[in-house]
This record gives structure tokens, C-alpha cells and sequence, in this order.
């Protein structure tokens, strides 16, 4: 075999900012809220020039890794996120959109994040269920159109993931969702039979909860799992009839 070697190039000055400023949050230096030097600052702390620092500013925010928070005050400026969940759905859906990743992939993946909400909600003795019984209240109100009742679905589901306390859980279902939204919202205006498909769905929430409410884990993720198999199979159906 033989190598062809070539000389390395040198990365951006701003990439080089970035990396240091992913290196610091890596390191434990940098924590969830704290607030970075202003660009002055790290232009003279790193040796490079503001305007390299301005356009490694302008990555980190797009990777939210930083946001910015108006003011003159210490809580104002460059802090570093506590929310991932914009740049998680960003990612998500411009790889579905490039076909990366097909949308049966991420409702496969979603059904099996479900499948572990539903289990971990069932096996707790301590959950509030007060917003999952308000969204099953709304969702029950007759003549819903399309997307009123996909909003409300989508907050029902991730209302499962965020009960579970688990973060992770939580951001990766809503990453999820978003990343097949508008494929989801096209299904339903395609229903032929919308009135009672959403009776159906309706239906298929309440079991879900009654499940979870009465500890059954086993039942609650055998639910989740056909909700989500109907769904993608009216998919399929959308996308042939459109034919």
C-alpha cells in the first residue's frame, strides 16, 4: 500500500477559539451558565484578533453552545447554554431532510425512547401527572383540526419523557419529534377519514396513560409501541395514496 502523505493545512484562526473554548467546557472549567471574557478580553487572553473572536462567537451560538443575554449587568453577555435542545433539532432534521436518516430510523429510535418513558413512569411511585391529564382533556375537545391536535400530541409525548426526570431522555425525544414534524402534520391533513382517526388517536393516549397511572409498564410500552407502529403504517398509507 502505498501513502500518499500530503502537508496538514492550518486550521482557521476562529476554529482554533472554538476548539479552545470546547476544550475549557470539556475540562470542567467552563460550566453551564458561566459567563465567558468579552471579546477584547479573549482576543488578548489568546492571542488573536477580535475579529477571529467575533466569528468563533458566531459558531459557538449557532452549536448553542453559548447564547447571549442582553444587559450591561454580571448576568449579561456570553453564557455558556444550558439549553441543547434547539441545536439537538437542527442537527436532527436537516439529516432527515439530506435523507442521513430515514424517518422510519427515527421512529424506530423514538419507539424505543417511548418504550423506556412509559416503563420508567410506570415503575415510579411519584410522578405529577396533573399536564399529561390537562393535554388528554384538550386533545378530547371535539372538531380539532390537524394542527391544533398535533401540537397537542407532540406536547403529550414529550410530557412522558420530561416526567421521567431524565434530561436526556427528554431533549432527545423532543429532537426527535421536531426533526419529522412537518412529515407527522402532513400525515394527518392527509387523513381521508380525519374526525375519526383522531378519535382513535384520543383513545390510544388515554389507554397509554391508564397504563402508566396504574403501574403496568409492560402494557404502557406494548401501547406505545403499536401507537407508533398505526402512526408510521398511516405514513406509509399517506405516501402512497399522494402517489
Amino acid at each position: 500500500m502505498s501513502l500518499r502523505l500530503e502537508p496538514l493545512d492550518r486550521a482557521k484562526t476562529y476554529e482554533l477559539v472554538v476548539r479552545r473554548i470546547q476544550e475549557e467546557i470539556l475540562a470542567g472549567r467552563l460550566r453551564p451558565g458561566d459567563r465567558l471574557p468579552g471579546e477584547r478580553q479573549l482576543s488578548e487572553v489568546l492571542q488573536v484578533s477580535r475579529p477571529s473572536v467575533r466569528e468563533a462567537v458566531r459558531v459557538l451560538q449557532a452549536l448553542e453552545i453559548v447564547r447571549s443575554r442582553p444587559g450591561t449587568g454580571p448576568d449579561s453577555g456570553l453564557i455558556v447554554s444550558t439549553e441543547p435542545v434547539r441545536a439537538l433539532s437542527d442537527l436532527l432534521r436537516l439529516h432527515v431532510a439530506l435523507t442521513s436518516y430515514s424517518v422510519a430510523d427515527v421512529l424506530q429510535v423514538r419507539m424505543s425512547l417511548e418504550d423506556q418513558a412509559v416503563r420508567l413512569l410506570a415503575a415510579s411511585e411519584d410522578v405529577d401527572t396533573t399536564r399529561l391529564r390537562e393535554l388528554l382533556a384538550e386533545m378530547s375537545v371535539p372538531g380539532l383540526d390537524p394542527d391544533t391536535f398535533h401540537q397537542l400530541d407532540t406536547d403529550f409525548h414529550l410530557e412522558l419523557a420530561r416526567a421521567t426526570g431524565n434530561d436526556l431522555l427528554a431533549d432527545l425525544m423532543q429532537a426527535l419529534r421536531e426533526a419529522v414534524r412537518q412529515t407527522m402534520l402532513d400525515a394527518f391533513l392527509a387523513h381521508p377519514d380525519w374526525d375519526s382517526w383522531v378519535d382513535e388517536l384520543v383513545d390510544e393516549h388515554r389507554a397509554i396513560f391508564a397504563a402508566v397511572s396504574d403501574g403496568d409498564g409492560e402494557t404502557a410500552a406494548r401501547l406505545i409501541r403499536e401507537h407508533i407502529g398505526g402512526f408510521y403504517a398511516a405514513l406509509q398509507y399517506g405516501a402512497e395514496a399522494s402517489r
